[in-house]
């Protein structure tokens, strides 16, 4: 490994501490927490079920590795088993909770997957769900541990639509499987959580299929990552290109590509795709558009992006998908500004990236 590389780790690791700290204040009286903060703003805004059970994951990585945390992963474990409780929960939410289910077993595991079922059956099934939500789905029924005739059966499914439907001749995956105007312009988000979900399934040997898969993704994202390291956004699944750059977020940078990217070059063996995450790295510490430090958490926080100017930002867009066109890849520091928000599940994947990983064990 480099020392660039060498170096971006040790940064990256330096942040999990402080954005353990963090999360306390983003804890609400029902335990939940809370859908983001804003600087300046003392008040957490919101309540998120997704983001806390996202957290959740981050902590019990953090617990697994020996890593103290402020808050005891089994505290918002209970909140959002309560909050699941609600009528027609939304099939993502209950996949993350049996992504967490496979760290901490609570004997819950079949009833999750019951419930997924039936949350899945009610909204449209596997083809209707948005490209992040099917990848979790994947993703936690292949980390269950032993699992019954019933989720072996759910997971053949949903890796046949992942990897079918869903799956482009470019490699990237459409955002939805179902037809819709959306479906052709996946985000970054439907990207990488397929590809982690891939990853996970060839790891574990569960499907021949998932690694090259897998691979035809990341392969792909690499030749659009930006020249400074930074994760577009938005994609043309067909043509296989980007279609807007903007926002550039920070978890992209500090979490959900690191997690992924690292968990597929322990897969399949090429490091390529983990030095494109260790190379985003810097992105979060002036190496941007804005020279903007993205990772103040001295202040209790990451800062969310940066986006071009509102609400020129929703014109660009519109724009550029209407004619699927790619914009410039250069640096582009005009019309541009810091999003200084931050969400809990930023802070969560963060810890999932880096909480206990060993940069020496990999110099």
């Amino acid at each position: 490994m480099t020392a660039d590389r060498t170096a971006s780790r040790q940064r990256a690791g330096e942040l999990v501490a402080p954005a353990l700290a963090a999360l306390p204040q983003m804890v609400l009286p029902s335990g939940l927490l809370c859908h983001e903060i804003v600087e300046g703003d003392a008040t957490p805004r919101g309540e998120s079920v997704r983001y806390t059970l996202i957290a959740l994951l981050g902590l019990l990585r953090a617990e697994h590795a020996g890593v103290p945390t402020p808050i005891a992963a089994a505290a918002l474990r209970d909140a959002a088993d309560a909050a699941l409780e609600r009528p027609g929960p939304n099939p993502g939410d209950v996949a993350l909770r049996l992504w967490a289910e496979s760290r901490a077993d609570t004997g819950a595991g079949g009833g999750l997957v019951v419930r997924l079922e039936d949350a899945l059956e009610a909204n449209g099934g596997l083809a209707g769900r948005e490209g992040l939500e099917l990848a979790w789905v994947v993703t936690g029924l292949a980390a269950m541990p032993d699992p019954d005739s019933r989720a072996r059966r759910l997971l053949a499914a949903a890796v046949d639509q992942l990897i079918g439907a869903n799956q482009a001749a470019s490699g990237l995956f459409r955002h939805f499987g179902d037809r819709g105007p959306r479906r052709r312009f996946p985000n970054f988000a439907t990207e990488i959580y397929s590809v982690l979900a891939l990853s996970v399934v060839g790891r574990r040997g569960l499907d021949p299929r998932a690694l090259p898969a897998a691979r035809r993704a990341a392969d792909r994202l690499l030749t659009l990552q930006l020249a400074d390291g930074g994760w577009p956004w938005m994609y043309d699944a067909e043509l296989g290109t980007v279609v807007e750059r903007y926002e550039v977020y920070s978890v992209h940078q500090h979490g959900m590509a690191p997690m992924t990217l690292h968990e597929l070059s322990e897969a399949c063996g090429d490091e390529r795709y983990a030095a494109a995450a260790d190379r985003g790295v810097p992105w979060l510490f002036g190496a941007n558009e804005l020279g903007a430090d993205m990772a103040p958490l001295e202040r209790g926080m990451t800062y969310r992006s940066i986006r071009r100017v509102r609400p020129l930002d929703r014109v660009w867009l519109y724009a550029n998908t209407a004619v699927a066109r790619s914009p410039a890849r250069g640096r582009a520091g005009r019309m541009l500004e810091l999003n200084r928000s931050c969400r809990p599940y930023e802070l969560g994947w963060l810890i999932e990236a880096w909480a206990g990983v060993n940069v020496a064990a990999h110099a």
